[in-house]
């Protein structure tokens, strides 16, 4: 054998190592000189008890050896034995005996002097360290020593040892939180590098195919888990149940019980992220595909966990989470579907409730209560306490929950784990607090908020300012709960940003997770006593919840965002409507002055969000149709909508002007232009601007001096398109009439290809994007569409095409039109996805239409639009101008209905 392939082989067995737990023995590569013959047989007898899984007979063994090389002054060989020994410890949860011996080990090989063979058994050495770390809680000093690990095997030139640190590094960052680091780091193992956008699946596929076909199974099956995992946390959960399923069909090839297990847990935590997903979409949008899906992932995942829980490993933990993550799902999925069986024949909760209470007895049973301290015991009676929680019968398990989160924060203390800590004294908190004992609840969250301080970890932190809240809200302390409200949010837009999990292994929710706390919050601030601070808090709240939903939404952040009242030329109004459960609120703003400070009023109407909801969905059904009649079918609804947004506020509104109505995504799909007061239209008496991010990409104005325009449409039928896209008739007149007007380049039909669009807007300073095509905006995001002629371009690819502008261009984009396109039929919070587009794009101000308008009267609209802004009148009036026309042309009366004007709607900055 070549020194080249021995090398090779080491590295191979090491990185194997890595991931499998088995110890290679290099004494076996190695010659063997008879002086340390005895020692040798001991290392090879304890590798063949451990890979049997003896640990205690494996220890034995290597003692000896370890013994033995001392005795003969084999001080390399010495440091391998004390390595190999505390990975056995640490299989048996022995962490001094593990740290004493990796310590001691390190010890020594740093007294050798500087060689290849050293340098492999030092990092080695390296990854037993970090192994003992993570599974003490010390993910910080765990990543740390990785990467000392990966700089060994950098300079060794040892591929699979990087690969393997690699994805040792990306446990750590998962453990910290890091999802998006961690995912960058394993793309990195497989030589991919893309950022984890993902948006070439051809080059992951082809790296993992590589990554299969080059590495040994076992090592391979660990590294596609990592992988999957990883790509959970940052959403990509398609792509991480196609990646897991490759590592369990390779696990059972090499008939694995324990790496099956494994793969499957993951399966199962991947395929409970698609059913919250499409639980969430359910809940936005009220289609019956998204309840139906989630529904379907929901029972994959009980069967997944079921069977990780079943196969027969040496591991004690690995069926106990299996069990736990069970339980979990099988008590949120009854509650779910008692949710949905009001309206949903198909839902039986009944179905699970035996399956719920012999999977507690079950884990009341198991060696749960008896595993020895490390930080999955910890994490595992957390989870089990919060989940009896959440039982319907609470008095029989309250005395478990709380003996189950005593023993895990004894253990926690016992490992010095702040982190866990923290979670377990806000666990017992929350116990406290369900069994409304409020002085000790709210005295043991103060203790876990310190700690979670203490350590700079934001995503407790925010958990427990929360707690705080609604305990002192409770006693009826105001203005302390308020206090706690507010911190609490400011905390949970920095977490939220890194798409932080709320609990170790639960994919974050924003529906469930996140919503909620604005709500509590907006509630509390909007108490019948409430003064002029809570108000104006109210508003800022109502608008940082807009953000957060459309950072989720998106999956990004937006921190160069100006607040809309920060204008130099500020509305003569901003009115937040806000929908609580059981009533509305609306809260107006008006311009300070120099003689008149910030007047925020307030206007309270008893309907409860079910009838405004039903309400507006019933007016947006006939808005569709130009046919239905407009007072018996449109009007009434509309007087209706206006009688409980505005008519109490309408004496304090001036009399004419620009309103800005910040909605949140309930309340974005309702043309405000169509709200009716008995005599007119608000179109006709207001220009009417949305903020359906709250906040905007800049105050720019729209100068008709300098301004040009990229103009791209289809109006006959591409071939690549589905047949359901029918050819957009009045779209050559629409982008013809607008040509003329403006000065600006023409992208038509076979022109407008994606490539094309790309270079235009990159090559060229436009301040106006005009697209007069087929697009869809729902709530969501994968199918928020624009249409090229040769391809789709969905939101996310959208932005990108706009970020790469804006790298090369410093002109901003001041207006966006989308002709053509609509909101989702169906979808009760679709504009969502507008709102997505108009902020994806970076743009001052966005025009489209709530329903498609296949009519000549879009391009008289648009005309009559773009002709007024060439006269320096400001966006909100000139579109408000347009629509009036319409409404009011005596050559056309066939357009005064609603259907033809009020789709329209203006997003962004108003001049």
């Amino acid at each position: 054998m070549t020194n080249n392939n021995r090398h090779l082989l080491i590295g191979f067995i090491l990185g194997l190592f890595l991931f499998t737990g088995i110890p290679p023995v290099l004494s076996q590569i190695n010659p063997i000189t008879p002086s340390i013959q005895s020692a040798a047989q001991s290392i090879t007898q304890g590798r063949t008890y451990y890979a049997a899984k003896d640990y205690q007979q494996a220890i034995h063994f290597w003692r000896q050896a370890a013994q033995g090389y001392e005795t003969q002054g084999d001080t390399l060989h010495h440091a391998q034995a004390l390595s190999y020994l505390s990975l056995a410890y640490q299989k048996l949860h022995q962490w001094t005996d593990a740290d004493a011996a990796i310590t001691a080990s390190l010890t020594l090989l740093d007294t050798l002097a500087e060689s290849t063979e050293r340098s492999r058994l030092y990092a080695q050495a390296l990854n037993h360290q970090g192994r003992l770390e993570l599974a003490l809680g010390r993910a910080e000093s765990a990543l740390a020593t990785w990467k000392q690990a990966t700089q060994i095997y950098q300079q060794l030139n040892d591929d699979i040892g990087v690969t393997g640190s690699l994805f040792n590094q990306a446990q750590a960052m998962e453990a910290l939180g890091f999802y998006r680091r961690a995912c960058q780091i394993s793309l990195q193992a497989l030589q991919v590098d893309n950022h984890c956008n993902l948006s070439e699946s051809g080059e992951l596929d082809a790296a993992v195919n590589t990554f299969t076909q080059q590495s040994q199974p076992a090592f391979t099956v660990v590294g596609l888990r990592h992988l999957g995992n990883v790509l959970r946390l940052v959403g990509h959960w398609q792509e991480s149940n196609l990646i897991l399923h490759q590592a369990l069909d390779l696990a059972e090839q090499i008939d694995s019980p324990s790496q099956q297990s494994a793969t499957l847990l993951s399966l199962g935590k991947t395929q409970y992220a698609i059913y919250r997903q499409d639980k969430d979409l359910w809940e936005r949008s009220n289609i019956t595909q998204n309840r139906d899906n989630a529904k379907e992932w929901a029972r994959k995942a009980l069967n997944t966990y079921q069977q990780a829980a079943t196969i027969n490993t040496d591991s004690t933990t690995l069926p106990l989470e299996a069990q736990l993550h069970r339980l979990r799902l099988l008590i949120e999925f009854q509650q779910w579907l008692q949710t949905l069986a009001k309206t949903d024949k198909t839902a039986n909760p009944a179905e699970f409730t035996s399956q719920i209470q012999s999977q507690v007895q079950t884990l009341l049973n198991s060696p749960l209560a008896n595993l020895e301290d490390s930080k999955i015991a910890i994490y595992s009676q957390l989870s089990f306490a919060q989940t009896l929680l959440k039982l319907p019968q609470y008095d029989p398990n309250f005395s478990h929950a709380l003996d189950y989160t005593q023993a895990a924060l004894n253990q926690a203390q016992s490992l010095d784990n702040k982190r866990a800590e923290s979670e377990a004294l806000g666990t017992l908190a929350h116990i406290y607090e369900q069994n409304q004992n409020w002085s000790d609840a709210q005295d043991l969250t103060h203790q876990a908020l310190g700690l979670a301080q203490s350590l700079n970890t934001e995503d407790l932190a925010y958990k427990w300012l929360w707690q705080s809240g609604r305990i002192y809200w409770q006693q009826q302390q105001k203005e302390k709960a308020i206090h706690a409200y507010d911190a609490s949010i400011n905390l949970l837009d920095s977490v939220r940003r890194n798409l932080l999990a709320i609990n170790p292994g639960v994919q974050f929710s924003f529906l469930d997770d996140v919503r909620p706390i604005y709500q509590e919050f907006l509630q509390i601030l909007l108490q019948p006593d409430a003064n002029l601070d809570h108000l104006s808090q109210a508003t800022r709240i109502s608008e940082a919840l807009q953000l957060a939903e459309l950072e989720d939404f998106l999956r990004c952040s937006f921190t160069n965002l100006v607040p809309i009242d920060q204008s130099k030329n500020p509305p003569d109004a901003i009115i937040y409507p806000i929908l609580l459960e059981d009533h509305l609120e609306v809260l107006v703003k008006l311009p300070q002055s120099d003689s008149s400070p910030e007047n925020v009023y307030r206007y309270t109407t008893q309907v409860s969000a079910k009838d405004f909801s039903q309400t507006l969905y019933d007016l947006r059904h006939q808005l569709d149709d130009p046919k239905n009649p407009v007072d018996s079918l449109i009007l009434p609804p509309a007087q209706k909508l206006y009688n409980w947004l505005l008519k109490s506020a309408q004496a304090d509104l001036p009399p004419e002007g620009t309103l800005v109505f910040v909605l949140d995504s309930t309340l974005q799909n309702l043309p405000i232009a169509i709200l009716h007061d008995g005599q007119h239209y608000l179109i006709e008496t207001y220009n009417i601007t949305v903020s359906l991010g709250s906040q905007l990409p800049n105050l720019n104005p729209l100068s008709p001096n300098n301004w040009q325009g990229l103009l791209a449409g289809i109006h006959k039928k591409a071939d690549s398109y589905p047949p359901k896209l029918p050819p957009l008739s009045s779209v050559w007149e629409e982008l013809h009439q607008i040509h003329n007007t403006v000065p600006s380049q023409l992208l038509q039909n076979e022109q407008f290809t994606q490539t094309n669009f790309r270079n235009q807007l990159i090559n060229h300073p436009f301040s106006v994007i005009h697209l007069a095509t087929h697009g869809e905006f729902s709530s969501d995001a994968t199918k928020t569409i624009i249409y090229a002629w040769d391809k789709e371009i969905p939101v996310e690819k959208f932005g990108q095409l706009l970020q790469q502008r804006q790298q090369t261009r410093r002109e901003p984009i001041q207006l966006l039109v989308l002709s053509a396109c609509q909101t989702a039929s169906g979808d009760k919070r679709a504009a969502l996805g507008l709102a997505g587009v108009a902020l994806r794009t970076n743009a001052s101000s966005t025009v489209a239409s709530l329903w498609r308008v296949s009519d000549n009267s879009t391009a008289q609209l648009m005309n009559d639009f773009y002709q007024q802004l060439s006269q320096g009148i400001p966006k909100a009036e000139a579109l408000a101008n347009a629509q009036r026309k319409l409404l009011t042309n005596p050559d056309n009366p066939s357009h005064k209905h609603p259907y033809y004007w009020a789709a329209f709607i203006l997003a962004g900055n108003w001049f």
